[in-house]
């Protein structure tokens, strides 16, 4: 029975205990260390081990490695954002997956699938680069799902910091009102003040409807208690905002290559002040890297106001894919 994390099922419960008895592991603090050697290089936040490590504990997830890929499992329970299926496994290694080994892994998913009673074999978080690799899978008829929620906002980081032209005038000027103000202060996001961002994200929480919150895609607060557990300075950057003494604001980011970074946490509870923490955090930890990725709106139409405002952008697309047998009469 998982211990932690979002609430579940009964049919998730046994699912859950189904796949401990074949192996795989229960996601914990000590997970992110075996996800990091499987991180792929690239723009996707889903396939990254921080993500993976800190959402996985609040969604339950179990995981293992087969064929050479980190295999991990997320439990939907009846979260309507996932339309409904009970779970879908995430398939993560670093670099493209050899055909014959994809062939192995999703023949052995799929078995399992089978002989837990789950009525189709779903993986998710699919790159849009990778994604003709799982479609054109012999023996199997596969159907391709993808939805705006989903996608990730992909920014380059010359865009954020140069803000040029009147479009950006808005922005520009939400930005200003935080420059080289006395009161306003920032600090970097350390083990002693990590504290704070949990503070600030209570802070924020008061007075919204944590049903309305996990109806998109879990609790952010309780994710962020994991994220503060297995933060990592080595590894990890992020801003503290100050304004007259007051912490109002935080970002926890990290770079992942020379190609991408990726905002995984951030929150403010005073108004514009966010736009002001992403373009300082790209600006202190970021300016040499191509791509800024500040995460998915989750359907959630003021997220979606706001990161379709903050600046020119790429939705990066990412697929499920349902897996069928060929031939196979369901």
């Amino acid at each position: 029975m998982p211990a932690k994390g979002r609430a579940v099922t009964e049919g998730t419960s046994k699912l859950y205990n189904f796949l401990l008895l074949r192996g795989f592991l229960p996601v914990t603090g000590e997970s992110m260390a075996v996800f990091r050697s499987f991180q792929y290089d690239c723009v996707l936040m889903d396939l990254n081990a921080t993500m993976a490590a800190s959402w996985g504990i609040e969604f339950n997830c179990v995981y293992k490695i087969i064929r050479d890929c980190l295999c991990n499992v997320w439990f939907c329970g009846d979260n309507p954002f996932y339309g409904g299926i009970p779970l879908y496994f995430a398939l993560h290694r670093s670099g493209d997956i050899p055909a014959d080994s994809l062939r192995q892994i999703i023949d052995l998913l799929y078995g399992l699938s089978r002989e837990a009673n789950i009525p189709q074999l779903s993986i998710g978080a699919i790159d849009q680069r990778l994604l003709k690799d799982f479609e054109t899978l012999e023996g199997y008829t596969v159907k391709t799902e993808y939805s705006d929620d989903h996608s990730e906002y992909v920014y380059r980081t010359a865009d954020i910091l140069e803000l040029s032209g009147g479009i950006n005038l808005n922005k520009r000027n939400r930005i200003k009102k935080f420059l080289d103000k006395p009161l306003v202060l920032l600090h970097p996001v350390t083990d002693d003040n990590l504290h704070l961002c949990l503070e600030i994200e209570n802070q924020w929480c008061k007075g919204r409807n944590c049903d309305y919150c996990r109806s998109f895609a879990g609790c952010e607060k309780k994710a962020l208690e994991y994220m503060v557990k297995i933060f990592n300075h080595r590894i990890h950057r992020g801003l503290i905002g100050f304004i007259d003494g007051s912490p109002v604001g935080f970002t926890i980011c990290e770079k992942i290559s020379s190609q991408s970074a990726s905002l995984f946490f951030g929150k403010s509870t005073v108004n514009d002040f966010f736009v002001y923490l992403i373009y300082m955090s790209a600006k202190h930890f970021f300016s040499d890297v191509f791509y800024f990725n500040i995460n998915e709106d989750m359907g959630n139409p003021g997220l979606r106001t706001f990161k379709k405002h903050l600046g020119a952008h790429t939705m990066w697309r990412k697929y499920f894919c349902i897996f069928t047998k060929t031939g196979e009469c369901l």
